[in-house]
């Protein structure tokens, strides 16, 4: 019994540090162009990302957030999408203005499916970690079980079976 509960555990750990493993259907990255629009990364391996949210974070965990803007595309492709998050692009065009970000807060973008569901990897990021990243870079919620992103090239971001 407990030899099983080790294995299980090692391959929960194992597929978390791969691209979209079992539990996982996609994530969402951030990166910018050569003219530093802020660039949404989809990595959506399943067809399991219908629906994004941006959301500005509680500067308490006790805070409430607040959902800025959403973009909804009920046909969204399976595999790497990329569209400016400000402009969007084809069926990817935000609902409504996106407000400027304010570099004192945290926020969150987010994917699900139209239903609600989605095991989509968010991601959580700062104005100032946009402003660190260079065209080709994608900012991501670290894979693994941690608080924290992380900046990995689009060749590291892509896993070679989506897309």
């Amino acid at each position: 019994m407990r030899r099983s509960r080790v294995l299980l555990l090692l391959a929960i750990t194992c597929a978390s540090l791969t691209g979209c493993g079992p539990g996982q259907s996609g994530a969402i990255g951030l990166s910018v162009d050569d003219a530093g629009r802020t660039i949404v990364v989809l990595q959506d391996c399943k067809g399991d990302i219908d629906k994004l949210k941006l959301v500005m974070l509680g500067r308490l965990q006790t805070d409430p957030e607040k959902v800025l803007v959403e973009w909804s595309n009920p046909k969204s492709p399976k595999g790497i999408v990329q569209f400016p998050l400000v402009e969007g692009a084809g069926k990817w065009k935000p609902q409504s203005p996106v407000p400027e970000l304010d570099v004192t807060r945290h926020y969150e973008l987010r994917g699900k499916k139209e239903n609600g569901w989605s095991n989509a990897k968010d991601v959580r990021f700062t104005v100032t970690e946009l402003k660190d990243l260079q065209p080709g870079q994608v900012l991501r919620w670290k894979v693994g079980y941690t608080d924290t992103s992380e900046i990995v090239t689009m060749d590291e971001y892509t896993p070679k079976d989506c897309g």
